[in-house]
Parts: structure tokens; C-alpha cells; sequence
């Protein structure tokens, strides 16, 4: 069979220097906007990843959508670029601010960051934020483990399954992820993966 290999990582000056520039943002004290990042709606199957096709994330983020508002929360929903002119139409009368322009951008406008999937390179952008961020994993997904390990430091991870084609989340723990993600900020990863 494969063998899981090592991460390996090139020094760059330029992440240290964003992260830097990134840090110099007011801190968050209290979450009442939540940007939720799209999944890419199209019509393929990610074989690399469970429940990573349009039914059953779109599914999860309408219900997503739906549960922060109920409870709240002011929800900005930033639909991925690659899909965001079929997408947006969806999300009127769900959330209450649909975004187009680049997640490096609009990021400023949210409290909290919140990703269905972390494949997606605003993910990566975010860390480097002093956003509190939640992410919700879907068992089975491929991680390394020392890596994830040190995510788990940096987001509040709500764990899901996929059951019958749909995401199957404890709406009382995506509640707690986001008031806990205020005290979950650690910069271990970075410093061991990034810097």
C-alpha cells in the first residue's frame, strides 16, 4: 500500500511577514458575525474527501446558515468563487450578506471564520488571521496527523459524519465551537509548518 509521506514546507519570509501584518488587527471579544465559506458547487465528486459533493454541502450550509441565524448570529456567506454567480441566488433569504470579492479582502468583515472543508487556500489565509475560526471535519476526511493535531489548537473543530449522503453535525456543538474558537487561538502550526 501508499505510505503517508512527510509534510515538508519551504521557509518564506513572505508568510511571516502577512502574518505579522495580519496580527496588527483588533482582536475579537465577542462573535456576532460569522462568515461561513462556501464549498465549490459543482457537479463532481471529490473522491479525496467524504460527502464532498454539491447535495450534501450545500445541504450543510443552508442548515448551517439556518442555525446561526436562529441562534443570533449575523451570517455572511462568501460562496466559492468558482461557483458564486450559481450559487448566490440560494442563499437570499438565508444569510444576511452574500459576498463576492476575495476572501483576503472581505475577511475583515466577520468575527469568526467558519469552513465546511479546509481544502481551500482561504483556509490557509485565515490561520495566519487573529480570527477565531471553526471547522467542522468530516470523518473519514485524509489529514496528517501532527498537523491536525496542531489545527485543532488554532480552530474549534466540530466533528461530523457523513450519514446517507448528507453531513450529519450536533447543532450543540457547532454552538460551542464558535463561542469556544475566542479562546482557541494558538499559533504552534504556523510556527511549525509556516515560518
Amino acid at each position: 500500500g501508499l505510505k503517508r509521506g512527510n509534510i515538508t514546507f519551504i521557509e518564506q519570509p513572505y508568510y511571516k511577514r502577512l502574518f505579522t501584518e495580519l496580527q496588527m488587527e483588533k482582536p475579537v471579544n465577542k462573535i456576532k458575525k460569522i462568515m461561513l465559506l462556501g464549498f465549490p458547487m459543482v457537479d463532481r465528486y471529490y473522491a479525496f474527501s467524504p460527502a464532498s459533493h454539491v447535495y450534501a454541502r450545500l445541504d450543510q450550509e443552508l442548515r448551517l446558515v439556518k442555525l446561526l441565524r436562529s441562534n443570533g448570529y449575523y451570517v455572511i456567506y462568501k460562496p466559492h468563487p468558482v461557483t458564486l454567480n450559481d450559487v448566490e441566488g440560494i442563499f437570499y433569504g438565508y444569510a444576511g450578506e452574500i459576498i463576492k470579492p476575495k476572501f483576503e479582502e472581505v475577511y475583515e468583515k466577520a468575527d469568526c471564520i467558519m469552513f465546511g472543508c479546509y481544502a481551500t487556500t482561504a483556509f490557509g489565509f485565515s490561520l495566519l488571521t487573529n480570527k477565531p475560526i471553526v471547522l467542522i471535519e468530516v470523518k473519514g476526511n485524509f489529514r496528517y496527523p501532527r498537523a491536525f493535531e496542531l489545527i485543532k489548537q488554532r480552530c474549534s473543530v466540530v466533528e461530523a459524519e457523513e450519514v446517507g449522503g448528507k453531513i450529519r453535525f450536533d447543532k450543540k456543538d457547532i454552538l460551542a465551537a464558535v463561542e469556544d474558537s475566542l479562546e482557541n487561538i494558538n499559533y504552534d502550526l504556523l510556527y511549525e509548518f509556516a515560518f
